[in-house]
């Protein structure tokens, strides 16, 4: 009996030993898949920390080693010196710190004289009339050398500005606006004027330092020729696009009001989506198209003079200003986007140096319904709201109403929805001519001036 006691005991002894083997085996794996599932957590991690950290090396290699160009912001006006302020501030005077403001305008175009003198007298401007001349009056003996293929309108357009020009000689004026009599601004000239002035006498790519009359007398330096403000298009030089100077003006229209040759420019020099709306650029100028506005030293007026009259003419006034810009003949600077626009109205009225100049069967639509683009808030347009009066109805809002006698009750009903349906016509005609003003904004390029 004893021996089956220790046999059941020996057996027991044995299932118990293997029982306890097999829970070591367990947890000695159990143990071994955590100790791997750590491991494999640890491995986990760091790839991610590498991959994070991979991106960001990216993202700022891409930032700083793409050719995309830096935004050289200049200091604003609260943080540069009172001299530069006082100097600015001159741009709020009725030249806009330049000595004067002439506009070209042939002697028949009282239309555009009109205009011209109301927008001055509205916004504080002051502009002196130049007559335009007609290119077939011109003597033979009195034009350019190698003009004779130049059309008669051509010929009167580059009268007309060396004209200007030598007024400005012929003054003691440094500095000379130039404008063409179909041009349209925004309502704040002034500040935008001012803006510029200061970025102009810290321009970073200026060549010469001011001088200390400069930095007296000239709101925007006198190291140029021709300062253009008013072109039709442009790009700038390709060789060249590190010589940028971009500013902040809160004055700047929106990408989808500016023409899209600006665009394309200022895309070209750095400016980003995020920054349209908000940024202009000053660049050295190159392919300026048009003469519609632009600024001249006396310099610039002197060499013009030389190039483009004593020596000869090859081209077209502003083809000819480009060839010389070009080959290094004179200094330029362009703004873009530019300051000045054309106001357009469709028709034989938008030009007097195109085919449709005789064609007085196609007048156009007239200024209210004319549009310009590449502005924030056109001066025209604001122009008609500010001389917009309603004195019978002022009236009517200052006395207590007063019965009309002549008129019964259904009467004065009915005039009353006669006005209302006239007011949702005249909101349906401007929303055409809205409509209207984008068709027409990419066939701009045609209508030089």
């Amino acid at each position: 009996m004893t021996s089956r006691v220790f046999e059941k005991f020996g057996a027991r002894q044995d299932s118990t030993s293997v029982r306890f083997r097999c829970l070591e085996l367990a947890v000695s794996g159990a143990v071994a898949r955590l100790s791997w599932s750590r491991r494999r957590f640890v491995a986990m991690c760091a790839m991610i920390v590498l991959t994070l950290a991979l991106l960001i090396f990216l993202t700022f290699g891409s930032l700083i080693f793409s050719d995309s160009h830096e935004l050289p912001y200049v200091a604003d006006a609260a943080t540069q010196a009172p001299a530069t302020r006082r100097l600015a501030s001159s741009a709020q005077n009725e030249t806009l710190g330049f000595g004067a403001i002439a506009y070209l305008s042939m002697p028949y175009r009282s239309d555009r004289q009109d205009a011209m003198q109301l927008l001055a007298s509205v916004y504080g401007l002051n502009f002196t009339f130049i007559p335009g001349v007609d290119g077939a009056a011109i003597a033979d003996k009195a034009k350019p050398l190698h003009s004779y293929w130049l059309r008669a309108p051509e010929l009167g357009c580059w009268r007309a500005h060396v004209n200007a020009w030598r007024y400005l000689l012929e003054s003691d004026f440094e500095t000379l606006l130039v404008l063409e009599d179909d041009v349209d601004f925004d309502v704040h000239i002034h500040d935008i004027f001012e803006t510029l002035s200061r970025q102009m006498q810290h321009n970073r790519i200026r060549i010469t330092s001011p001088t200390e009359h400069e930095k007296k007398t000239a709101p925007y330096g006198l190291d140029w020729d021709v300062l253009f403000v008013g072109q039709c298009s442009d790009h700038s030089n390709d060789d060249r696009l590190d010589l940028a100077h971009i500013y902040e003006d809160p004055n700047v229209p929106s990408r989808p009001d500016t023409f899209f040759h600006f665009i394309g420019q200022m895309e070209s020099l750095g400016i980003r989506d995020g920054n349209f709306g908000n940024m202009r650029v000053i660049a050295p100028s190159w392919n300026p198209v048009c003469t519609m506005g632009y600024a001249i030293t006396r310099g610039g007026a002197e060499r013009l003079i030389l190039d483009i009259s004593y020596r000869g003419i090859t081209a077209p006034v502003d083809i000819d200003i480009i060839r010389n810009l070009q080959h290094g003949i004179i200094r330029g600077y362009t703004i873009t986007p530019p300051l000045f626009s054309a106001w357009r109205v469709d028709g034989a009225k938008d030009s007097d140096n195109q085919a449709l100049e005789n064609d007085q069967s196609k007048l156009g639509t007239g200024n209210l319904n004319g549009y310009s683009t590449s502005l924030k808030m056109s001066a025209r347009k604001d122009m008609v709201k500010i001389l917009d009066l309603h004195n019978w109805d002022d009236f009517q809002r200052v006395l207590p109403p007063k019965p009309n006698p002549t008129m019964t009750a259904a009467e004065e009903a009915e005039e009353l929805e006669e006005q209302r349906k006239a007011k949702i016509e005249k909101k349906e005609i401007q929303e055409a001519w809205t409509k209207r003003k984008l068709e027409m904004g990419l066939i701009m390029e045609k209508w030089g001036g």
